[in-house]
């Protein structure tokens, strides 16, 4: 058992009033990130409604949306970070801080958040199961984060699913986090893997291959919220990759790294 992590909370008083993203600036980043030609009319306006009912701007990395399938298995996820439920409880002046109690081994493994608010007699704790929620590929096994870092992944499940029930007033109906979604929904189609052709044999020079992260380690660090996070998915790589796969997991973390500047 692990003891409970006491965390502190500014007064709302030292936060702007949130700001609605406009109509113009969210079309933008969908055009700047490749997704307006991909996206039909009924998904952008999808996208841009819930960006503004919400304040939600794409470019704080508060929300993005991944567009999958085509004809009936056609879906778009909207995704939110679990840094983002934080800060809007914050925002209302009634959080009085969180903390966390992880028990057991996988499968069986739990943690328990408990959420202060200033306003009610008695801390809210909402427990989340480890097999309940745990992410697999579709071979069946477990996904790669949540086979390395399965406490990490299920505090984070925690805070989105416990916030949103402990001020559903203000978090209620918010994009769901991508540790959250069905298996694979938060993967985006163009990193999705296919069944891989047989390359045409090479007539006389021998090529090596290229080292690459897979799509499911690339979709990782893309799923990525704050630059701790990115550190700690990169260090998880690096430690399970080995020396080889160095400068590879540094060029994914550079260009991730800025979209946190």
């Amino acid at each position: 058992m692990e003891n409970r992590q006491q965390v502190t909370v500014a007064d709302n008083k030292a936060f702007p009033q949130l700001v609605s993203p406009t109509k113009e600036k969210l079309l933008l980043y969908l055009e700047i990130n490749g997704l307006s030609k991909i996206m039909t009319p009924h998904e952008k306006d999808y996208f841009v409604e819930t960006a503004q009912a919400y304040c939600l701007n794409p470019f704080k990395r508060e929300i993005h949306c991944v567009p999958r399938g085509t004809g009936d298995k056609r879906v778009i996820a909207l995704i939110t970070g679990y840094d983002v439920y934080i800060k809007r409880a914050e925002r209302t002046g009634k959080l009085d801080g969180y903390g966390f109690v992880t028990e057991g081994k996988s499968p069986a493994l739990k943690t328990i958040i408990t959420i202060y608010r200033k306003d009610w007699s008695h801390p809210f704790e909402y427990e989340v199961n480890f097999d309940e929620v745990v992410q697999r590929n579709r071979d069946g096994s477990i996904s790669y984060m949540w086979a390395k870092m399965p406490k990490f992944m299920l505090r984070k499940v925690a805070i989105a699913q416990g916030f949103r029930l402990c001020f559903p007033d203000e978090l209620g109906g918010m994009p769901y986090t991508a540790d959250e979604l069905a298996d694979g929904m938060g993967i985006p189609n163009a990193v999705v893997e296919e069944p891989e052709t047989p390359a045409p044999k090479a007539k006389s020079r021998t090529t090596t291959k290229k080292l690459d992260l897979t799509e499911e380690e690339k979709a990782c660090i893309a799923n990525t919220t704050s630059d701790k996070e990115l550190v700690k998915v990169c260090s998880q790589l690096q430690k399970d990759k080995g020396p080889d796969y160095r400068q590879v997991i540094i060029r994914y973390y550079n260009l991730k790294k800025g979209d946190f500047k």
